[in-house]
């Protein structure tokens, strides 16, 4: 439990450095955010408050119940249930929440070197004020919540306010926060977002598509997203959390999770071929060792009796919406191009990428908008002009750094294929590149290192 409680760890879990918390504040809850809108299935209305003290996020989603918010407080479960659940939604660590309870605390003890260290945060929804205040237990060396609740004026969605200790943090992360928070209307067209810096806008964009559609958090997973030591870790989760409830749920409402397989019928047919009619799932999973035989009959029946997803359903942002976000950021219409590829792997996960380029107006002037050197003194220098513009993302979630290091079998990272067209980070060119996909593989544990393979075909069209 004391692993979110150090700096060190809180670096592990996230994959970013202190300096960079602020973006992963940001991002999680904004990706929470997201997904609760359209589980509501309401367009995204979301406004981030910057404070020197503290870092406010506030949505129009369905809001977050009691026994969610106990959830986040029991740090005796250390890994999401969902870990093994595939799907195309946004999201990059299951425990985001616990984590970031824990950053004003360390933040508290490691930066400020209060005598008595605490981190609070404030979750206002449907009506209650809850107040988090996370300390530790240097006794019995564990994390101790204190959680007092009162009214809140919050009844649409939920207002989180995570209180902010170290103000030069905040300052080192001001520019990389305001570009990530802005990242997310180029990948959301339904999304309305507002953002202000210390008392200051620097973001305010109405959805350009409010009607917009996406896979939703809601829709079933696919069972040929799924290979088997990805179902044997989603059936673990399955079993332990029935184990922990007292109950036993049959395989057949197991199957009814998935898409195509809600009919009677078709979940009979499996279970016939299976040999499971009668079993519960703890039965079939094994009830002292892992029975991978019927695992992997299961998984192959599940498949054969459903359809693949056809890659446009997971999403597509589009041309025009891209384009309209290239202009603001001052891109010259007559430079605009962009390209779409859309597939299916060789085990059976669709994905869409999608790439907006151009130029920055500035490139047109005489000097190609190519940033000048300016002496400023003692031997200093800084460069003026317009630089690169470069956003990217996964799973229509803004990233913090540039998680396209590497492509397949060459090596080659989207930077070095950038740098080849002479589109490095110095040059006035305008670039946006996204990919969904139902099941993206990381690299790194806080997620922000995408693994691509070379086996994806493109269809002829």
């Amino acid at each position: 439990m004391m692993e979110f409680c150090s700096a060190r760890e809180l670096q592990n879990r996230t994959g970013h450095s202190v300096y960079e918390w602020p973006l992963v504040v940001a991002k999680e809850v904004m990706d929470n955010a997201l997904d609760a809108a359209e589980e509501a299935e309401a367009a995204p209305d979301i406004a981030v408050t910057v404070e020197p003290d503290a870092i406010i996020i506030q949505d129009n989603a369905g809001g977050i119940d009691a026994d969610s918010i106990a959830g986040v407080l029991d740090y005796t479960v250390r890994l999401s249930s969902r870990e093994a659940y595939v799907s195309p939604s946004r999201g990059a660590q299951g425990n985001a929440l616990k984590t970031i309870l824990a950053m004003a605390y360390v933040l508290d003890r490691e930066f400020v070197k209060a005598a008595d260290p605490a981190g609070v945060t404030i979750i206002e929804s449907l009506g209650v004020r809850h107040r988090i205040k996370f300390k530790v237990d240097h006794i019995n060396n564990q994390p101790k919540i204190v959680h007092t609740t009162a009214p809140s004026p919050v009844t649409v969605g939920a207002r989180i306010t995570i209180k902010w200790p170290a103000k030069q943090i905040l300052d080192y992360a001001a520019a990389g926060f305001r570009r990530l928070v802005e990242s997310y209307v180029w990948f959301n067209p339904h999304l309305t977002l507002r953002g202000v810096w210390f008392g200051q806008e620097f973001v305010n964009v109405k959805a350009s598509n409010p009607d917009w559609e996406k896979w939703r958090p809601r829709d079933p997973t696919s069972p040929h997203w799924y290979d088997e030591a990805r179902l044997q870790r989603y059936l673990a989760a399955h079993v332990s959390r029935d184990r922990d409830l007292g109950q036993r749920r049959a395989v057949r409402d197991f199957l009814a999770e998935f898409r195509g397989l809600t009919g009677t019928a078709v979940r009979c047919k499996i279970l016939t071929e299976v040999g499971c009619s009668h079993q519960s799932l703890a039965q079939l999973f094994g009830v002292k060792r892992l029975n991978r035989e019927s695992v992997a009959r299961l998984l192959a029946a599940m498949k054969k009796y459903s359809k693949p997803v056809k890659p446009e359903r997971l999403g597509i942002i589009g041309a025009d919406h891209l384009k309209q976000r290239f202009l603001a950021a001052g891109g010259n219409p007559d430079t605009f191009q962009y390209q779409q590829r859309k597939g299916v792997s060789d085990d059976g996960v669709p994905y869409v990428v999608e790439f907006a380029f151009g130029l920055h107006q500035a490139g047109l002037a005489p000097d190609g908008g190519a940033p000048r050197v300016m002496r400023v003194g003692e031997g200093r220098i800084a460069l003026v002009g317009q630089g690169r513009v470069f956003v990217t993302g996964a799973n229509f979630s803004a990233a913090i750094n540039n998680p396209f290091r590497s492509f397949g079998s060459t090596g080659e990272g989207l930077e070095n294929t950038l740098a080849k067209v002479r589109a490095n980070a110095n040059q006035p060119v305008i670039c946006a590149l996204h990919l969904a996909s139902a099941r993206i593989q990381f690299a790194d544990r806080g997620k922000s290192s995408i693994i691509l393979t070379d086996d994806a075909e493109q269809p002829d069209d």
